[in-house]
């Protein structure tokens, strides 16, 4: 693992073929968010703020993962205190085809934006992370709740409440009911919160660093008790 600051707020980490191989890691499981690749993730920081000073707690992320080849990833890290270089970011990258993997090394990059305490307009879903389907941030506890009643009929599967930065974060695993609730599920959430990039690197941050409020049951329970 080798480890760059670029500057005050940004890193490059690079991963070869033998980092993996000491982990046992494959480098998929990085999009999957796997306990391994938890522990990795955290390692790096860990060593980020030991030889650099590079702080990340409470601190909103960019994270643009790069395949080198197929064994091979460099991964940068970006301190986000203005929203709008989030937006900026999105347009530049623009509309980019949505079903990739990091076994697909001729594709140019893979995109996850921990924007965890910031709204943000776009979700990016690839093949990778397609078990997690939606991601909606709330400023307001009341209106998550709203939302969750109204979209309980609507869905079913694995949904989870985390608590980051004040912020309540909605996340919804694939939907066991017909496509055709999809964007009626969508039309709902958009009238309560904002959508965020769904991905497992993603749910890796706010397990990491916000709370886990409920697991797997969240818009259930919610309808039920409050």
């Amino acid at each position: 693992m080798k480890i760059e600051k670029i500057s005050d707020t940004q890193i490059k980490v690079t991963l070869n073929h033998s980092d993996l191989i000491d982990r046992n890691l494959k480098l998929s499981e990085l999009a999957y968010g796997s306990q391994k690749a938890q522990a990795l993730f955290k390692d790096m920081m860990a060593r980020a703020n030991e030889e650099f000073g590079f702080e990340t707690d409470n601190v909103p992320l960019m994270i643009e993962a790069v395949p080198l080849s197929t064994d091979s990833i460099m991964i940068v890290v970006t301190k986000v205190d203005d929203p709008s270089q989030i937006e900026q970011k999105l347009e530049a990258i623009g509309e980019r085809p949505t079903h990739r993997t990091f076994k697909e090394p001729e594709e140019d990059r893979l995109t996850d934006l921990a924007l965890m305490g910031k709204d943000i307009s776009e979700a990016q879903v690839t093949a990778a992370n397609k078990e997690i389907a939606l991601t909606y941030l709330f400023n307001d506890f009341d209106q998550m709740c709203m939302a969750a009643h109204r979209v309980q009929p609507m869905f079913a599967g694995d949904n989870s409440l985390y608590k980051y930065n004040e912020k309540y974060f909605l996340v919804f695993g694939k939907n066991k009911k017909a496509d055709s609730e999809f964007e009626g599920m969508v039309g709902v959430l958009d009238e309560f919160g904002s959508r965020c990039p769904s991905s497992a690197l993603n749910e890796m941050f706010l397990k990491e660093h916000g709370k886990l409020m409920i697991d797997l049951h969240a818009i259930d329970i919610l309808s039920k008790y409050l």
